[in-house]
């Protein structure tokens, strides 16, 4: 059988692994959220920043771990070996990649049988779908984490993601990953709509305005500024399974989803700022600001993006 050895800790995995089985490391040579070619052993993408192995704060007894690595199955806390980690990323702020109770609360309980029964077929396993794909992050997060006691950081995320998860499910999205601060949601997999370019739009008004109580909320009980920004473009994508805990296996075609992290990572603290492909879909519905272009890795011309100011009706 042949095998994968894990780079972190060097331990043996299958040779189709994506997460190390015993640190829970990412195994694969490219970024999952970017497609850019990763450096040996990396712990953050050097093109879009993402975090590829968040760590999981043992501190608080909420966490479950399942929820922000799909390989790890007991409730054991992931904790990456300190060889791991050098000196300069150590002092760096760990963002806190999970929720405090399982994602299945916040699911409509139409929705959650579309999933399950989506899960149990897995007939979609390796297809081609055409998806709307949304990222969401906090700006500002890292910088509050410096500031605040780890328990403190963990309750403020929890409650943050709270604020992102139930417009995803609201509109019939599936959360695909969470990582760090922040979420992908794809509309059209595996439960596929007309409109999904709409939901996805919706769900990410609906996030913008859930986070404003909370962060006003917040900024008064710990003295921090932080906002949503979010990102979306649609595009093809390899579809994977539903996994157990109903968030997407899933392979992305690297432009399309590299496209849509470009927008949330470019996108103004509070907004919404999607890609043509999902503006020249879904124009007549909503109020647009026209960005410009925005450059993006690999192309050749800055692409054009559009913020999204809110419906027509």
């Amino acid at each position: 059988m042949d095998i994968h050895h894990c780079s972190n800790c060097h331990s043996e995995n299958r040779a189709e692994a994506r997460f190390c089985k015993r640190c829970g490391f990412w195994l694969l040579p490219n970024c999952p959220f970017c497609d850019t070619r990763l450096p040996e052993a990396a712990l953050f993408c050097d093109q879009c920043g993402r975090q590829l192995n968040p760590q999981i704060v043992s501190t608080s007894p909420v966490l479950d771990p399942r929820l922000s690595n799909p390989s790890v199955t007991s409730h054991s806390h992931q904790v990456l070996p300190p060889t791991s980690i050098s000196p300069k990323e150590s002092k760096r702020p760990q963002p806190i990649a999970a929720v405090g109770t399982e994602l299945r609360q916040y699911i409509p309980e139409e929705l959650m049988r579309k999933l399950q029964a989506a899960r149990d077929q897995g007939g979609m396993v390796g297809e081609r779908r055409v998806v709307t794909m949304l990222f969401c992050d906090l700006k500002g997060s890292t910088a509050a984490a410096e500031q605040l006691d780890p328990e403190d950081w963990t309750e403020i995320m929890n409650g943050a993601f709270t604020h992102m998860i139930k417009p995803v499910y609201r509109y019939e999205g599936t959360i695909a990953r969470l990582m760090g601060d922040a979420l992908l949601a794809f509309f059209g997999a595996p439960i596929a709509h007309e409109d999904d370019p709409r939901r996805a739009i919706l769900a990410g008004l609906d996030i913008v305005e859930a986070i404003k109580p909370y962060r006003e909320q917040i900024q008064e009980r710990y003295h921090i500024e932080f906002d949503v920004r979010i990102g979306i473009n649609t595009g093809l994508v390899v579809v994977g399974a539903v996994g157990s805990d109903l968030r997407m296996e899933y392979s992305a075609l690297g432009d399309a989803i590299n496209l849509a992290a470009r927008m949330e990572q470019t996108a103004q603290p509070g907004t919404i700022q999607v890609a043509y492909d999902t503006y020249k879909l879904i124009k007549n519905l909503f109020e647009f600001k026209s960005l410009g272009g925005v450059t993006v890795k690999g192309k050749s011309e800055p692409v054009l993006a559009y913020q999204v100011i809110g419906r027509k009706f």
